[in-house]
């Protein structure tokens, strides 16, 4: 291309001006692709660190234009869902690009939740509200693969970082593997009393689960991970609520298994509310006492899978 200079280590393919090309021909993205995207400055903040990768030669071209998404046959991606029509749809059809199932929990809606999830192609189960714990707890009876990979429906979790989160699992380096948003950055953790609230409390928390278990984990609240299928069922996980990813941390580490971080991005929320109010004392009273059980939690292997309760 005339006046496009390409780096040194590029000459012999297209490089860099082959990834501006790439970009520059995809097709324009409609208003309900927009949901998952970063913002502007996603283009420069990927490609910038790209071309690093390429001259220090972690990567060649022909890895940023191959196109390998491919649906793996070993994962269900569980998302719990509740009056999230806005954006169920959009959640489901991008993990259908990394998964090989898809399953909704949906919890109660008073909207189109449901009806849409099943028109995007996963299964629906049906889940009387009873909170985010025991929906997944409830999904997992279903899950007949051996990895599945929690999701959020309201368009926060990338369905992208789902091989991210996958892969040590299937290296055989981890049972367990948590998104963290320290390590891959959020746009919800930022800006505001109440983000500042959640900031300081999930650090916390954090922490106390690094001090007692010997862990170096820097996000213990987010949802977005992967688990082995069997290892989840076999947790004995008592959480209703969102407090079920702590309480998931803390059992695995209790139990002497393997978990890992690796970075997810955190997206904003793209549309209605968030179901954790910190402005109630219940949930303040929740997470604290989740806390105190999963602290006092004693180390020991996990009971066999006959005694398991899902």
């Amino acid at each position: 291309m005339p006046g496009r200079r390409q780096c040194e280590s590029c000459k012999d393919h297209t490089g860099l001006a082959g990834s501006a090309i790439l970009y520059r021909n995809m097709p324009p993205m409609n208003k309900e692709d927009d949901i998952l995207r970063f913002g502007e400055g996603e283009r420069m903040f990927v490609v910038l660190r790209a071309r690093r990768l390429l001259r220090q030669g972690g990567v060649d071209a022909g890895n940023l234009l191959r196109a390998e998404e491919q649906p793996d046959g070993d994962v269900t991606a569980v998302i719990p869902a509740r009056n999230e029509a806005s954006t169920v749809g959009v959640v489901v059809r991008e993990c259908f690009n990394y998964a090989g199932k898809v399953i909704v929990v949906e919890g109660g809606s008073t909207d189109r939740t449901a009806e849409i999830a099943a028109a995007a192609g996963a299964r629906v189960v049906r889940d009387p509200g009873r909170g985010k714990g025991v929906a997944l707890r409830l999904a997992a009876r279903h899950v007949d693969t051996p990895i599945c990979v929690f999701v959020d429906a309201d368009g926060s979790h990338d369905p992208i970082d789902i091989p991210v989160l996958v892969a040590p699992i299937k290296a055989g380096l981890a049972d367990h593997v948590s998104g963290s948003r320290l390590l891959g950055g959020s746009d919800e953790l930022h800006g505001g009393g109440d983000e500042f609230l959640r900031f300081t409390g999930s650090a916390f928390i954090t922490y106390m689960i690094n001090k007692r278990f010997g862990a170096r984990l820097s996000d213990s609240q987010n949802g977005f991970r992967a688990i082995r299928t069997e290892v989840f069922r076999r947790l004995k996980l008592r959480s209703r609520h969102t407090t079920v990813e702590m309480e998931m941390i803390m059992a695995t580490l209790a139990a002497g298994l393997r978990i890992v971080e690796v970075p997810t991005h955190e997206l904003p929320r793209a549309a209605g509310y968030s179901k954790i109010s910190l402005s109630r004392p219940a949930t303040w009273l929740a997470y604290g006492w989740t806390l105190l059980a999963g602290l006092c939690r004693p180390k020991a292997p996990l009971p066999p899978l006959h005694e398991a309760n899902v």
